[in-house]
């Protein structure tokens, strides 16, 4: 796997204060990308978040994940409760074969209620970036049920067991 630099930390599809009002109920849970000048006010309800996930898979420690957030390495998503982070996750361009777009490190609750929703805003913004589909490795079991039911494919990337889901 080759990671790619981007740029593309200040290119996040949505921010919370850009929606425009509608419905509350409408409105309620989000999930959307960070922007880069977002991270350090957001970076305290996310680091909880995605700590475990870091531990877990030696993704990094935070002083890592950051330091890739601010070089523009990896892209900073949030799921929203109207004011609550319930979720963080980052992504990262990679190259395996194919341009792809690595779901590096997720972290919260209730993921059966915003995982639809976070890859209906992951997978165009990827697209845009010329990406083929997304991808990560499977440290949870939880994970194997949630791609099963989006259409993900188990694939071995760098000897580890890991999934892919084709736009």
């Amino acid at each position: 796997m080759t990671l790619l630099r981007e740029r593309y930390a200040g290119q996040a599809p949505l921010h919370p204060e850009d929606l425009s009002s509608g419905a509350p109920e409408a409105r309620r849970r989000m999930a959307t990308g960070i922007r880069l000048r977002d991270v350090g006010p957001i970076w305290r309800h996310a680091w909880p978040l995605l700590e475990r996930a870091a531990r877990r898979t030696d993704g990094g420690t935070e002083e890592e994940v950051i330091q890739r957030l601010l070089q523009d390495d990896a892209q900073l998503w949030g799921v929203f409760d109207g004011d609550e982070m319930i979720a963080a996750a980052t992504t990262q361009i990679t190259l395996i074969g194919e341009k792809g777009c690595r779901l590096w490190l997720v972290g919260g609750s209730r993921m059966d209620e915003w995982a639809a929703d976070f890859l209906a805003e992951v997978e165009p913004w990827a697209r845009s970036l010329g990406c083929t589909h997304v991808w990560g490795t499977q440290s949870r079991a939880g994970w194997r049920r949630i791609v099963r039911l989006f259409g993900g494919a188990p694939i071995v990337v760098d000897g580890k067991a890991s999934w892919m889901r084709r736009f």
